[in-house]
């Protein structure tokens, strides 16, 4: 069996139909679809909730800090002002106020902010952050082996960890693999966004680049009226 995994959608409607569409005409065998942060910075929330939850048990969503920070908004909307720049509260109160009731409902109830599978003989951890901090943690590429030993020590019995991150990569430990299937919703330097397609038989892993209308998300932004750095960031990954 395989699975595909995506990291940071930031509510990308048009990322998430072109994953899609690759994973179809892939012809693997992928059974299964994770999406490591769902909300952010573009302007499609209610659309692509309405897919994910659509999909039955074939999306699987998994909560990301600024879907944590869309589910709390009614209640800690002051608070998060101490979290998150102003501009980022702009993405959360815009997610916050275009999904539907349900979606709301959704998100708070059915979104986790971690997944424990097991396929087979292999036990997969997926989340957004860290195992010492989901939602928060960041998981770095490029780093010795004894640091992601470390990020694994305490969840040994688990033979790959899968997190969020904007690099893609793989990292090979004596516990296991850590890996970090991109960014899926926004370029980073020119590169393409992309997934990564996990064999969950033997722990292989590679990458799979999307394309999709950068123009077509640029003018939902600013029909939307929302902040020019959304821009920046569909097309450079910085605000």
């Amino acid at each position: 069996m395989k699975i595909a995994v995506a990291s940071n959608l930031h509510g990308n409607l048009l990322a998430l139909s072109a994953m899609l569409e690759r994973v179809e005409k892939l012809k693997e065998n992928i059974e299964k679809v994770y999406v490591l942060g769902i909300f952010g910075f573009f302007p499609y929330a209610r659309e692509v909730y309405e897919l994910i939850s659509g999909s039955g048990d074939y999306i699987k969503a998994i909560r990301g800090i600024y879907d944590h920070a869309v589910a709390r908004y009614s209640e800690e909307k002051e608070n998060l002002s101490e979290e998150f720049s102003e501009v980022e509260l702009k993405a959360v109160e815009w997610s916050y106020e275009n999904l539907s009731r349900e979606g709301r409902k959704w998100l708070r109830n059915y979104v986790p902010t971690f997944v424990a599978e097991k396929f087979g003989d292999n036990e997969f951890f997926m989340c957004y952050g860290s195992p010492f901090d989901l939602l928060k943690g960041e998981v770095l590429p490029n780093q010795p082996s004894t640091y992601y030993e470390t990020i694994l020590s305490p969840i040994r019995k688990y033979e790959m960890l899968v997190v969020a991150g904007s690099e893609r990569f793989v990292a090979e430990t004596k516990y296991g693999k850590v890996v970090c299937p991109g960014a899926v919703g926004y370029y980073k330097r020119e590169e393409k966004p992309s997934f990564a397609v996990i064999d969950t038989r033997n722990l292989d892993v590679y990458f799979e680049d999307i394309d999709f209308k950068r123009s077509e998300v640029e003018e939902r932004i600013k029909a939307e009226k929302l902040p020019e750095k959304f821009v920046s960031f569909l097309y450079h990954g910085k605000l």
